[in-house]
């Protein structure tokens, strides 16, 4: 269950920084709070849990590894999404 909510959160960060950097005034102070504090380190968290409670399983059953997979995907996605959070960061740095 922990996969599945790592990967949903993680589209939800996606979706926050693409919206943040198509629309700029959504650049404020509560997504910026919501995004960096609350559900990538969550997003991450959960797929980290995930991922560590099968580290020992030898011989894994499809549905292990189809969890594996989605705690993969779930990283991925979260780490670009807060390298797009940090590209804004810097192009509204220079702006201003």
């Amino acid at each position: 269950m922990l996969a599945l909510i790592s990967v949903w959160m993680s589209l939800v960060c996606l979706a926050l920084a693409g919206v943040m950097l198509v629309y700029p005034p959504a650049f404020k102070q509560w997504s910026i709070i919501l995004f960096l504090e609350v559900l990538a380190p969550a997003a991450l968290c959960f797929a980290g849990l995930a991922l560590w409670s099968h580290r020992k399983v030898e011989n894994p059953e499809p549905a292990i590894v189809a969890q594996r997979l989605q705690c993969k995907v779930a990283i991925g996605l979260t780490l670009v999404a807060v390298g797009a959070v940090y590209v804004i960061f810097l192009v509204l740095a220079d702006k201003a």
